[in-house]
């Protein structure tokens, strides 16, 4: 066996007493001692970290490593994750919810061919009892065409926009120098798509090999205002990103799908938070640079202008919400 183990599973921890014994338990009932796993507990108020202490006793591993510290924010103890893990892959599980029980048997021979530097797969979102795989699912295994196609391969997943840092495993050399940005929720978005400009070897499994669980204290349950200026956060890192690589159409063109999916989100928490669109002038600007760089896209023309004239948008919205009201 090689030195280094073959995956590293950074797993935070908050308050996750309901949930944390299943989710390790969906790891290690399929653990081997290739497989490193860095578990940090990101200052539980509650049971949390006494229950993890109780399972790494029962269940002792060679390569797993308990981390505890001060309330930091999952972005924080992410972070921390990143500085301990020594795998040639990285994964990431949250500890409120499970991997399927084929996750390592399907992965690992692709892992140990090394071929992919990034591979993403499907997940299954549940709540209560968790969900019993398919017998006869097929596993389909296909590579983002990067040499023939070139960043166009990636559209259906820039359209699709869905980032989520577990849905997903890395080459940890592909990581190297990456932090998340601590203090920020939506830090999936602010990170995931970023990697994807990285590496040509690029693949996808048509398969559900995470359980994410739907609770009530999850972020899209409960959204705050400063949830938008997190996703007009990412939204300015991908417009600078555009601005330094000016010229790159094909960059252009993928980063516009995931800018306008920013917006739709943007559009959906003003919404969810005040009732109406509300825009600051800050976010009117940024709206309007959104609308240049989705110019002559794959971006709906409608959507540009709501973009271009997010005033309007926001007035509009506005007078509807007080004609509810009254």
């Amino acid at each position: 066996m090689s030195s280094s183990p073959l995956l590293s599973f950074i797993v935070p921890i908050y308050n996750n007493e309901d949930f944390v014994i299943a989710c390790l338990s969906s790891l290690f009932n399929q653990i081997t001692d290739d497989i490193e796993v860095v578990i940090i507990d990101d200052g539980s108020s509650d049971t949390s970290a006494a229950l993890v202490n109780q399972f790494l006793a029962s269940r002792p591993h060679p390569l797993s490593k308990f981390i505890t510290q001060a309330n930091g924010g999952v972005a924080n103890a992410r972070n921390v994750g990143l500085q301990h893990v020594s795998g040639r892959y990285v994964a990431f599980l949250d500890g409120d919810d499970l991997l399927s029980s084929d996750y390592l048997a399907i992965l690992r021979p692709l892992l140990l061919a090394g071929r992919d530097d990034l591979i993403d797969f499907n997940y299954q979102k549940f709540s209560g009892s968790p969900p019993v795989p398919s017998a006869n699912s097929e596993i389909r295994y296909s590579i983002y065409d990067l040499e023939r196609h070139g960043l166009a391969s990636l559209k259906p997943l820039f359209a699709h926009s869905m980032w989520h840092v577990w849905s997903r495993v890395y080459r940890r050399t592909l990581l190297a120098g990456e932090t998340f940005e601590n203090g920020r929720r939506y830090e999936d978005v602010i990170f995931t798509p970023f990697q994807y400009f990285k590496t040509r070897q690029i693949a996808h499994l048509d398969h559900q090999l995470y359980l994410y669980r739907d609770n009530d204290r999850g972020i899209t349950r409960n959204i705050k205002a400063k949830d938008i200026e997190d996703m007009l956060f990412a939204m300015q890192k991908m417009l600078r990103f555009v601005e330094a690589h000016r010229g790159d159409e094909p960059l252009r063109q993928l980063a516009a799908l995931m800018l306008a999916n920013g917006f739709s989100e943007v559009k959906a928490m003003s919404k969810a938070v005040y009732g109406y669109y509300r825009y600051e002038p800050a976010t009117l600007k940024i709206l309007r640079q959104t609308a240049a760089v989705c110019s002559n896209s794959d971006v709906p023309r409608k959507k540009i202008y709501q973009m271009r004239f997010a005033r309007v948008d926001h007035c509009l919205s506005k007078i509807r919400w007080w004609l509810k009201k009254r």
